[in-house]
């Protein structure tokens, strides 16, 4: 009867892990920033720091300024950018990959607003 049952479970543990696809895996294991979370850390404003994203992935880009990439979903990204990790970032952007002209400051502007209503427009196209 033991047998059955680790059986059974070695196979729902099996079946879970196909049913994921590789994002999912990816998602799990790795420290991805997400929305929820952007909206999380931009409550805290002006006291977002470049240590409040040490913990998340990121691409280092940017000639002449320090700029991190941090990409959320196949819709936003995030960018931090400043002259330094040692200062203040110059900016805190969530933006939208289709325009990365079109974005806002998290420590300043409404998050939520931002998301849905670039949620909504992705919806019209």
């Amino acid at each position: 009867m033991k047998k059955i049952i680790a059986i059974v479970l070695l196979l729902v543990c099996v079946l879970s892990l196909v049913a994921c696809d590789n994002q999912d895996i990816k998602r799990l294991s790795s420290n991805t920033l997400t929305l929820d979370k952007v909206v999380e850390l931009s409550s805290k404003g002006s006291n977002l720091t470049w240590s409040d994203f040490e913990q998340y992935e990121s691409i280092e880009t940017g000639s002449g300024l320090y700029i991190l990439v941090y990409e959320i979903d196949e819709t936003f990204d995030l960018w931090v950018g400043g002259s330094s990790p040692d200062e203040e970032p110059f900016y805190i952007r969530l933006l939208t990959k289709a325009n990365i002209d079109n974005y806002i400051d998290i420590r300043t502007d409404n998050v939520n607003e931002f998301i849905e209503a670039n949620k909504k427009s992705l919806l019209n196209q």
